[in-house]
């Protein structure tokens, strides 16, 4: 078994992997010692990665070190793609998951990741399995809270299903404008990227997902765990890298 360790900005997740196949997963505010421990014993883990977008627990790490092959995940990592990012020590590490777990599911056509989290997120990779890039913008909560705390008197809300594009009220207002104005953003990006790759998978995944993957008019596949999954891919490769002979 593989424990796979994402550790956020807002929420620290971790999944149980047979190979390829994700077992068991979960999210934390916090992750300590004990937590991981009780991991590693519950599913008899030989093997793990921790991707870091925080300063990780020197704690766990060293423990981990020292009990079964573990990975903490850097821009020196070998990964199963070509990075072509033009800063790769300055890539984040959920970004760079993304695009390995697209690569992967896409078998050589080329893919872009939405990643709809704090930020939002999309990254590409070619048909020769070539990470390009991406971009980055406010994330959905993200921009409810700048609006509330950059002016005096608009209110920090949240979310809610009715989001009419004329509203008649602040709140309201405040619903069309981030809501309605997301999903013409990503709606609007999807198809600068379908201008220059006709040919193209586009997998949607993050915690504001369900806000949004049947309000896309692309056709879209949502993996909701899809940063966990590219980590994995990128255990398993340096594993496999790892078994073969010199």
């Amino acid at each position: 078994m593989q424990l796979v360790l994402d550790l956020g900005n807002t929420l620290q997740k971790w999944g149980i992997f047979d190979r390829n196949q994700l077992i068991s997963m979960g999210k934390e505010e916090q992750m300590d010692y004990d937590f991981v421990v009780n991991l590693i014993s519950t599913y008899q883990v030989t093997s793990c990665i921790i991707s870091s977008v925080i300063e990780a627990p020197q704690l766990d790490i060293a423990y981990l070190s020292t009990q079964l092959r573990t990975i903490y995940l850097d821009h020196s990592t070998p990964i199963p793609i070509k990075n072509s990012y033009g800063n790769p020590d300055g890539l984040g590490k959920d970004r760079l998951a993304c695009a390995v777990a697209i690569a992967s599911l896409s078998q050589g056509i080329p893919c872009l990741s939405i990643d709809m989290g704090t930020a939002l997120k999309f990254d590409f990779v070619n048909q020769d399995l070539e990470y390009i890039g991406g971009s980055i913008a406010p994330g959905l909560k993200m921009r409810f809270k700048a609006l509330h705390t950059f002016t005096a008197k608009l209110p920090l809300i949240d979310f809610q299903n009715h989001h009419p594009l004329i509203g008649n009220t602040t709140e309201k207002s405040l619903l069309s404008g981030v809501i309605n104005g997301m999903i013409a953003e990503i709606n609007g990006m999807i198809d600068m990227y379908l201008d220059q790759f006709p040919k193209l998978n586009i997998y949607l995944t993050g915690g504001d997902l369900l806000h949004f993957e049947n309000k896309l008019k692309s056709d879209t596949f949502a993996v909701p765990n899809l940063v966990l999954k590219g980590l994995n891919e990128i255990l398993l490769f340096n594993e496999q890298q790892t078994s073969q002979p010199h």
